[in-house]
């Protein structure tokens, strides 16, 4: 579950337990561990494969041909694993625009949805691998469950870090799981092996930056239908601990969960020194400021115009990281 508009979407998803899952071999994990790890080396292009993902086993007989991606940072990290001429289609695309970086091949990409997908349009781009942003997609309603999936032979992956049973204590760390994982399943660990190598690079610059810097006071939100949410724990938090800051905002969202309603009261009582709000377009990120600043401007972070928009995909994926690097820019620019 990535932000408060899906949830908003598939709010009867997220009560779901995962243990009793299958995967999609058809047989349960036992391993309660919630994220993605490959259970064996393979070697490149070793097949079947298999890793644990959510609790469930993930199993390919062979490389996929038909990717289908659920959120725009996973279409990204496919095109980044050079597998582009296997993704069938992407969901939730309307999420964020794509970094500079891929934006021509992330064109190429088929649009399946903007947002949510009906279970036609879905069977119908004949995937044979499904890489998701979370498990409340799938609740055997508008979509077949995973199990389901499954059994059609169409197993799915979902992001280590929002796997339910970790969502409000993941890290940075489960983007590497990631890589991991689907550089099994895909059939490609050179790539992802350089992509960790980057990962590790990147964020041991950051580190090297910023371990002399005062963290900064901030408050991590989203707008949405004219809510206030907190975005905290889990992947969010760690991000803005990452990038030098520590989030004002973990206090008011529960254990296991990553984001909650606030109140204004509650932020203008935390008076953050920033405010670093989420947003899916220019239109939404005009419109998220100015509710910032109509409702929050007694806080400090509105008062000297400390206030940064990010995409929504920033905050997931390989693309997490990025989002990590440019938010420490954003928050200690003295550094960089």
């Amino acid at each position: 579950m990535r932000t408060p508009l899906r949830a908003a979407c598939a709010l009867a998803a997220l009560t779901l337990a995962t243990a009793c899952g299958t995967g999609a071999d058809g047989q349960a994990d036992a391993r309660p561990d919630g994220g993605g790890a490959a259970t064996a080396p393979a070697a490149a292009g070793a097949f079947p494969a298999q890793v644990v993902n959510c609790g469930r086993t993930v199993r390919v007989t062979r490389a996929p041909e038909r990717i289908v991606s659920f959120f725009p940072s996973n279409t990204e990290l496919l095109l980044a694993l050079g597998v582009k001429d296997r993704v069938a289609g992407q969901v939730w695309a309307d999420q964020s625009p794509p970094k500079p970086a891929y934006a021509a091949d992330y064109a190429g990409v088929k649009v399946l949805s903007g947002g949510e997908v009906s279970r036609e349009t879905l069977l119908a781009a004949r995937p044979d691998f499904i890489l998701a942003d979370g498990e409340y997609n799938f609740d055997g309603r508008k979509l077949p469950t995973i199990a389901e999936l499954a059994e059609l032979g169409v197993p799915v992956y979902v992001d280590a870090a929002f796997c339910p049973a970790v969502t409000g204590t993941a890290t940075l760390a489960d983007t590497e799981r990631d890589l991991d994982a689907l550089g099994a399943l895909l059939g490609v660990p050179d790539r992802t092996a350089r992509a960790k190598e980057t990962v590790a690079a990147t964020l041991g610059d950051v580190r090297r930056r910023l371990a002399d810097r005062t963290p900064v006071r901030a408050a991590m939100v989203q707008i949405f239908d004219r809510q206030l949410y907190g975005l905290a724990g889990g992947l969010y938090s760690d991000i803005v601990r990452t990038a030098g800051g520590v989030n004002v905002l973990d206090g008011q969202v529960p254990p296991g969960k990553n984001f909650e309603v606030v109140s204004v009261e509650a932020v203008a009582k935390a008076d953050p020194e920033t405010i670093v709000y989420h947003h899916t377009d220019d239109a939404d990120r005009a419109a998220a400021e100015r509710w910032i600043r109509d409702h929050l401007g007694q806080t400090r972070a509105v008062r000297d115009n400390r206030l940064i928009g990010t995409p929504a995909a920033d905050y997931s994926g390989l693309r997490a990281v990025d989002g990590a690097l440019a938010l420490a820019r954003a928050l200690h620019p003295a550094a960089f």
